[in-house]
């Protein structure tokens, strides 16, 4: 077999796999699919014939909107466990599935924002006292939101352990600014106790303000991001709507841990003050 036809160039590949010449740079360096030879002198890049049929793969994965970061983990697994990789296929199809259905859930409530409907709600209110509290603050991305809450309200728990205070209540989060796919906080994550310490570890005593605070309740998927998102937004229209305003970040109290076998079960809670309902 001669040179011409053992190698492909970049262009004669783009082609066969209807890959842009900008879509094989960035898998070249993303090492989704170098080319196999390099020329020192050219730069010329050639592809093998036995390339083309990954390439079409890559293309099919990122049509479906894969991310490079799953495409990668298929493609490590597509040799050598050819069932593994079925498996993270299978994986990335259900969560896109269930992205389907958390933007369903968001949308909706966007449309009640256009149409300026007034749907039934199911908030609550509480009247809650200054209290003493332990509280740590954590930036973070909403995938990291589970296992980062579960280490630090272990954590708090174990320093009020260690200081002799007992908790009061759930442990909960205070959002001084938003988690989300273009946020990361800062989450202020809070265990109320019987007493106040000194500040050790990172971790802040404090008494915390109390007041009035609009309530909804929350468990399973809804409590998932970004369909939480929803219930957010149905608290906050709920004070304004009675002519209220909301006094402070939003929290949301964590009633079992989000590492727990069952479902997540969570009240959003936003200080507000009163507006007459």
């Amino acid at each position: 077999m001669t040179e011409h036809e053992e190698w492909m160039t970049a262009g004669r590949f783009a082609a066969e796999t209807l890959l842009s010449a900008k879509a094989l740079r960035i898998y070249a360096d993303r090492g989704l699919l170098a080319p196999r030879r390099v020329d020192e002198a050219s730069g010329y890049r050639y592809y093998s014939a036995d390339q083309v049929a990954t390439g079409w793969l890559i293309a099919l994965l990122r049509s479906a909107d894969l991310s490079l970061e799953q495409i990668a983990a298929i493609l490590d697994r597509a040799e050598a466990d050819p069932a593994g990789a079925v498996f993270l296929l299978d994986a990335a199809v259900a969560s896109m599935h269930r992205r389907v259905q958390a933007n369903d859930v968001v949308l909706a409530r966007a449309r009640l924002h256009l149409t300026k409907e007034t749907p039934m709600s199911a908030v609550e209110t509480t009247i809650e006292a200054d209290r003493p509290v332990l509280s740590v603050m954590r930036r973070m991305a909403p995938h990291e939101m589970d296992e980062i809450i579960h280490a630090e309200t272990t954590r708090l728990r174990q320093v009020a352990a260690r200081a002799g205070l007992s908790p009061t209540g759930d442990p909960f989060g205070v959002f001084h600014a938003p988690v989300t796919d273009d946020s990361d906080g800062p989450l202020e994550i809070v265990l109320p106790v019987d007493g106040l310490i000194d500040e050790t570890d990172g971790v802040r005593s404090y008494r915390m303000t109390g007041g009035q605070l609009a309530l909804r309740h929350a468990e399973g998927r809804e409590t998932d991001f970004p369909e939480i998102l929803a219930l957010y937004d149905e608290v906050h229209a709920w004070i304004t709507d009675a002519g209220g305003t909301p006094v402070g970040p939003p929290r949301e109290i964590w009633h079992n841990s989000p590492r727990d076998d069952e479902d997540l079960r969570l009240t959003v809670a936003w200080p507000f003050a009163d507006g007459g309902r």
